[in-house]
């Protein structure tokens, strides 16, 4: 859909644990190697939350990382999205927490969005329509995700694709006529919804003996169905969207996809015609992240220089529900 709405994100933060988890250490444990991992994933390593770590410290972290960027104080802050399946807790919000956590005003609005790995995408979209309606000025989006909390390690089918992390931005009114948010898709198919789930836990299973047992409160995937929906929806939602902004993919200065699978990365974007030092990638480093993958890799390519004034810079994300989201920015 074509938006061309006068919003920009004005900085962005991040925040990983510290631990490093490789592949020789699953392999020295579970019937896996490091070859048949890379060559399946991309992943060479992932960040996994030690004791002390928690959804709301990551998302605390990268939230100060974002404001600090954007020259943004706390109190400064009109409404805080938090997108994570992982939260800090069942209830309250991650997101009120956060809010506490990062001092703002004790009246502003926090909610969690929960996308999967489309949930980034989704919050920088919602918070955009309330900064041009005018019901926000500064809004915070932390994507946000500690997946191996439940993550089934003794699972070798899961158990190494996931890792823990958190990335921020904040979304505001432009200031420069030609930064915009142009185009964006969301989408979702509730009939794939059981190809990512998580079995117990909720009000259809609740948590008993015998769940924990059963080991129903880790994440299952339905990987193959996953990957074939993936490849082709991905092709289709950025080339849609760069249509929809009157562009070609030839004009864009950068993608940054959600690192789910690097098999799937390389394969849209080499039909698409995207070269390669156009896309970011760091799955190697952090594995699949979930709602955190797009803003980390988005952080990390400010960072480094990667991204300019004027670029045509397009988001994408596909993940459970199954949910898939754009976002094409000039930035």
């Amino acid at each position: 859909m074509k938006l061309a709405w006068a919003v920009e994100i004005a900085g962005t933060g991040a925040s990983v644990p510290e631990q490093v988890v490789t592949n020789e250490d699953f392999a020295r444990r579970l019937d896996t190697s490091d070859e048949w991992i890379v060559q399946r994933t991309g992943i060479r390593e992932r960040r996994i939350v030690g004791p002390n770590e928690s959804t709301l410290r990551l998302a605390t972290e990268a939230g100060r990382g974002a404001l600090a960027s954007a020259g943004v104080t706390p109190d400064q802050i009109d409404l805080i999205i938090c997108a994570t399946i992982t939260p800090e807790h069942i209830l309250p919000a991650t997101s009120c927490e956060l809010q506490h956590a990062l001092g703002c005003h004790p009246v502003v609005p926090a909610f969690d969005l929960q996308a999967a790995c489309s949930g980034f995408i989704y919050g920088v979209i919602t918070a955009a329509q309330y900064v041009i309606t005018g019901m926000a000025h500064n809004v915070l989006v932390v994507g946000v995700e500690c997946l191996t909390r439940i993550t089934d390690m003794e699972d070798r089918s899961t158990a190494v694709l996931f890792g823990d992390g958190a990335g921020a931005a904040i979304v505001r009114a432009s200031r420069d006529p030609q930064r915009s948010l142009l185009a964006g898709r969301l989408g979702t198919d509730g009939s794939r919804a059981m190809l990512i789930w998580v079995p117990a836990g909720g009000s259809r299973e609740p948590a008993s003996a015998r769940t924990v047992a059963e080991r129903l409160h880790y994440m299952r995937m339905r990987g193959r169905e996953v990957y074939k929906f993936a490849v082709t929806k991905m092709e289709e939602i950025i080339a849609g969207t760069v249509a929809d902004a009157g562009l070609t993919v030839d004009d864009l200065a950068l993608v940054v996809p959600h690192q789910s699978n690097l098999r799937i990365i390389n394969s849209a974007c080499r039909r698409l015609g995207v070269p390669q030092e156009k896309v970011v990638i760091n799955i190697e480093r952090y594995g699949n992240t979930s709602a955190a993958s797009v803003p980390v890799a988005l952080h990390e390519a400010w960072e480094e220089g990667r991204i300019k004034p004027g670029d045509y810079v397009l988001l994408v994300a596909i993940g459970g529900g199954l949910t898939w989201a754009t976002a094409l920015l000039r930035v």
